[in-house]
């Protein structure tokens, strides 16, 4: 990561999105190749936890090994520990343990860069920003979607996803300093929902003629696929996210118009459960960045 000297306040603002998130990391890789001067960092949700890795100087190729671990789908669902749905389904240990191998004991001094985390009280209805503290404590009360996760009960508060107000934080950058924002928004838009609808469409077609025409594997193959994604499509999952993410995106775009370069890399065919796709969404990510290089380069030379 390239650090910036007094004369540059570039802010990278980094949004929620679950598994889009992913593309964050195709962000940084071409920051990082490019030295782009970042001089603070926001992050919601899966954006606050690649902006605290980030911050702690875990470079773009770490963040991308570590997100590696959870490419098989195995992996991911052991980090699924489900109790009895009171305030949410998943009590949240086992993923909080895993943040642990990440974040460790580290504290927002330990940060090379500053980092502004975002929750959101239920309670009170209001933002929250954290900046002090245990890393590991901020990132996981930013993850926290609300339905999903046991929301996180604090002083009167109670504490979940900062996504769910904020999903792309810029304001926070501005209030802290920056004068120039990068804001990376995950959240598929009309446009990708369309794209991702006209695959399933096509995928569809693929199927029929693979029961008029394919082998008996072939046709055992798909009859077995639609059973299951009739029996887990749609799940109490895709539900939460599709609902939470259809509103979040609106105000994400509110948030993108306030920043200086606005980046929207969304792989349409996926969805925000597909962790594995880790490459994809990378390549998502820089891809988008490099479309956009003029006008992150010329922030730099505004700086100087």
């Amino acid at each position: 990561m390239e650090k910036s000297d007094n004369k540059n306040t570039i802010g990278l603002a980094l949004g929620s999105g679950a598994a889009f998130g992913l593309a964050h990391i195709g962000v940084l890789h071409v920051l990082e190749r490019e030295r782009i001067p970042i001089s603070i960092l926001s992050g919601a949700s899966i954006g606050a936890l690649i902006a605290a890795m980030w911050g702690i100087g875990l470079g773009a190729r770490e963040i991308e090994s570590i997100s590696e671990e959870l490419k098989r789908k195995l992996n991911i669902m052991r980090l699924l520990d489900f109790t009895f749905p009171i305030s949410g389904i998943l009590a949240g240990k086992r993923l909080k343990r895993f943040l642990r191998t990440i974040l460790g004991d580290r504290t927002f001094d330990d940060l090379k860069i500053p980092v502004k985390i975002m929750a959101y009280d239920l309670a009170n209805r209001e933002m929250i920003t954290i900046d002090k503290g245990m890393l590991l404590d901020a990132v996981y009360k930013s993850v926290a979607i609300p339905g999903i996760f046991q929301p996180i009960m604090e002083e009167g508060r109670m504490i979940v996803d900062g996504g769910t107000l904020d999903p792309v934080p810029v304001d926070v950058l501005f209030k802290n300093g920056a004068t120039k924002v990068i804001a990376v928004n995950v959240l598929p838009g009309p446009k990708n929902i369309y794209e991702r609808n006209m695959a399933l469409k096509e995928l569809a077609k693929e199927e029929k003629n693979v029961l008029r025409q394919g082998t008996l594997d072939e046709k055992i193959c798909v009859y077995l696929t639609r059973f299951f994604r009739k029996i887990f499509t749609p799940n109490i999952f895709d539900v939460i996210m599709t609902s939470m993410q259809a509103m979040e995106y609106s105000i994400a775009e509110i948030s993108c118009c306030k920043a200086d370069v606005s980046l929207h890399p969304v792989l349409s065919d996926a969805t925000s459960t597909d962790f594995h796709l880790v490459k994809r969404f990378v390549k998502t990510g820089e891809e988008e960045t490099l479309r956009n290089i003029d006008k992150i380069r010329a922030l730099r030379t505004l700086q100087n």
